[in-house]
């Protein structure tokens, strides 16, 4: 399953917290949470005061993504939602489909 999760740092979180918490995300996590997804991939919005951080993760095993969160811990506002990958056309043809049901 491939889940989108963001992450926004909170507004009396200093540059140096963040460094740190990045220092011990390499130290204690990153091997194990490289194992237990297929994909992650991490996005930081260009310029953004605070920080907006967008992982990209496919896993089997969603309680995976609780060691994510736990590790942003209170530093960082966060929500994660399961997602699919589905082109505008198809999305278009599952909308008329859904709209010629309702008559």
């Amino acid at each position: 399953m491939w889940y989108v999760s963001v992450f926004d740092a909170k507004e009396d979180v200093d540059r140096k917290e963040i460094y740190h918490e990045r220092s011990e995300w390499i130290k204690k996590h990153e091997k194990v949470f490289m194992k237990k997804c297929k994909t992650i991939k991490r996005f930081e919005v260009v310029g953004s005061s605070p920080v907006k951080v967008f992982f990209i993760i496919e896993t089997d095993d969603p309680r995976t993504l609780n060691v994510l969160s736990t590790h942003f811990g209170d530093a960082w506002y966060s929500m994660t939602y399961p997602v699919l990958e589905r082109g505008i056309a198809e999305a278009l043809k599952e909308d008329i489909t859904g709209i010629m049901a309702k008559k």
